[in-house]
């Protein structure tokens, strides 16, 4: 399978190189029937062959400096020494090179490391050959024919791939198509017969370089599961737009969070009476309509688990913001209130938005006094408490709050309030 990628990628820069267009896949109106997802591909968990990396990750040249690079070369995931480790080019060692070329072409250096190892396998590798250090990339090694002097040595091999990258991106910007004619939106064929409609830049990009869905060890699943261990194995998370960060939650579901102005302002507006100090106003939220995972660029569904008992649509049902805050500490408190319980548990009211915080509130009592009961609640509009029941007696709700550790617990109506704004505090005694 490497071999037939890497003859492919030879002929694609040997053609670019000599100013002609490749056409890396298939129209969407070539005869060329479609492939049933392969058994491996199924099995990949959030694998999604539109969207194979985020585009904030795929640019994210800062992620590692070069004694970062150096140490995971030094230390690889796979529990020996890369032979890059060693490697020196053109009077560059091989972390030197690649953050190099990192920086000069705002891509991100664990991508390089990443193609380095789907390539030719050099991270994994203690020994290799001349031939795999020398042509790392395929650049400048058209098909059937003999590689170019001109891009020989890792550190020239690093260069071509990463211009290569940066130049595919800025084609992409403002609604171009790369060379081979990748196109955020556009409905293309792998040359493994995939329709695949790219629904970022990084996808597209990536699969200009490399126009096949492949297999577990080759094309972009291969790809997608070598950034997966790698990012892991650095504990890597980008960050988002505005400095914004992601949110992890106790199942694992990794999500981006974006700036939202007119939330920020709307907290401030609405809340601030009620006790929301200017300093914890917040600014990043998470967009109910882009569960993006900022690693892979996978979007995921209402329905995700956030907890083993948990989906993230349960917190958020009965708010109709598009900008939400759920606290990943909240859930996995949450979710151990359920284990105490050991019975089902439902949230009767989870995310409240600054506004609807205030209208439950005035419909409440309607009156000024209500404002301390606001204040008491906050934390359901800072996606840090709920309204909660389960099919037990009140006082083992309260119980097993007490033993979860939450904070400020008490019944109403049935339904048991818990917040984890006060930590150590704990609830009341029985």
């Amino acid at each position: 399978m490497i071999t037939t990628r890497w003859a492919w990628l030879g002929f694609v820069f040997g053609l670019a190189i000599a100013g002609c267009a490749p056409d890396a896949g298939l129209d969407e109106g070539s005869d060329e029937g479609d492939v049933e997802m392969s058994e491996d591909e199924l099995n990949e968990p959030g694998f999604d062959r539109h969207r194979l990396l985020g585009d904030t990750a795929f640019t994210d040249s800062a992620s590692m400096s070069q004694a970062e690079i150096q140490a995971f070369l030094d230390e690889t995931p796979y529990g020996g020494r890369s032979v890059l480790a060693t490697h020196v080019s053109g009077g560059r060692t091989a972390a030197q090179a690649i953050y190099e070329a990192a920086q000069e072409h705002r891509i991100n250096p664990l991508l390089i490391l990443t193609r380095a190892q789907l390539e030719m396998s050099l991270v994994a590798k203690s020994t290799a050959t001349a031939f795999s250090l020398n042509y790392a990339f395929g650049c400048g090694c058209p098909d059937y024919q003999d590689c170019s002097t001109q891009w020989k040595g890792f550190d020239k091999q690093v260069q071509c791939m990463a211009g290569h990258m940066r130049e595919y991106l800025d084609d992409l910007e403002g609604g171009g198509s790369t060379i081979a004619g990748w196109q955020i939106g556009r409905t293309k064929k792998t040359l493994d017969r995939y329709s695949i409609t790219p629904k970022n830049a990084a996808t597209a990009a990536l699969y200009t370089y490399t126009p096949w869905v492949g297999t577990a060890g080759s094309g972009n699943l291969g790809h997608f599961r070598i950034w997966k261990k790698f990012a892991g194995f650095t504990g890597y998370v980008p960050e988002g737009p505005g400095g914004c960060t992601a949110e992890r939650y106790p199942s694992g579901l990794l999500v981006q969070t974006f700036p939202a102005p007119a939330m920020t302002e709307a907290y401030g507006a609405w809340l601030g009476p009620v006790g929301l100090a200017s300093a914890n106003v917040p600014t990043c939220f998470l967009d109910v309509a882009k569960l993006e995972d900022p690693l892979t660029g996978v979007v995921a569904p209402k329905t995700s688990k956030v907890a083993s008992n948990f989906a993230f649509s349960e917190f958020v049902s009965a708010d109709t913001s598009r900008n939400v805050l759920l606290d990943p500490a909240f859930v996995e408190r949450l979710q151990v209130f359920r284990q105490k319980v050991g019975a089902s548990v439902s949230v009767a009211d989870g995310y409240r938005s600054p506004e609807r915080h205030r209208e439950e509130c005035d419909a409440a009592c309607g009156e000024a006094s209500c404002l301390a009961s606001c204040e008491a609640t906050l934390p359901l509009a800072l996606g840090q408490g709920a309204l909660v029941s389960a099919d037990v007696s009140d006082a083992a709700m309260i119980d097993a709050a007490v033993r979860a550790g939450f904070s400020t617990c008490w019944m109403s109506g049935g339904e048991l309030y818990v917040d984890v704004a006060a930590p150590g505090r704990g609830c009341p005694a029985m």
